[in-house]
């Protein structure tokens, strides 16, 4: 390859005058002609476009890392007797008061113990209202 790959990404979505023009520069600038200049470019943008160029990974599966028991443990949420207290009202959205009217349950942070309301569903991603920190409780 004659031309640098950083002057050939320039090609990458150049409309058709555009392209002439800069290969005409790029040609004189480098000393190729039009048709080298344009056989490199369709070379490069043959290689990016080329299934072997793209990266490939395995994405790894999802694990849970908890362990149902009946006791508690840690990682289980500390249970309120009274959930009645804890039905947030910060959100006055009609959906958000169909979510308020489901809190049965009310468990106490496990990062600021404050109480927070919640339904009986497991397993709940939960984000405290006060401290702003995502928990999973799967018990």
């Amino acid at each position: 390859m004659k031309i640098p790959a950083t002057i050939l990404q320039q090609f990458i979505g150049m409309d058709d005058y555009e392209r002439k023009l800069t290969i005409d520069r790029i040609s004189r600038e480098l000393g190729l002609s039009i048709a080298e200049v344009e056989k490199e470019i369709r070379d490069f943008e043959q290689g990016i476009n080329s299934p072997s160029s793209k990266l490939e990974f395995d994405v790894p599966e999802k694990q849970s890392h908890f362990v149902s028991s009946d006791d508690s443990s840690e990682g289980s949420p500390e249970f309120i007797s009274d959930a009645h207290r804890y039905r947030f009202t910060y959100d006055p959205s009609k959906d958000a008061k169909e979510r308020q009217s489901n809190v049965n349950q009310a468990i106490l942070c496990p990062h600021c113990n404050v109480g927070i309301g919640i339904p009986p569903i497991r397993p709940i991603k939960i984000m405290c209202p006060s401290c702003r920190i995502e928990s999973v409780f799967e018990k």
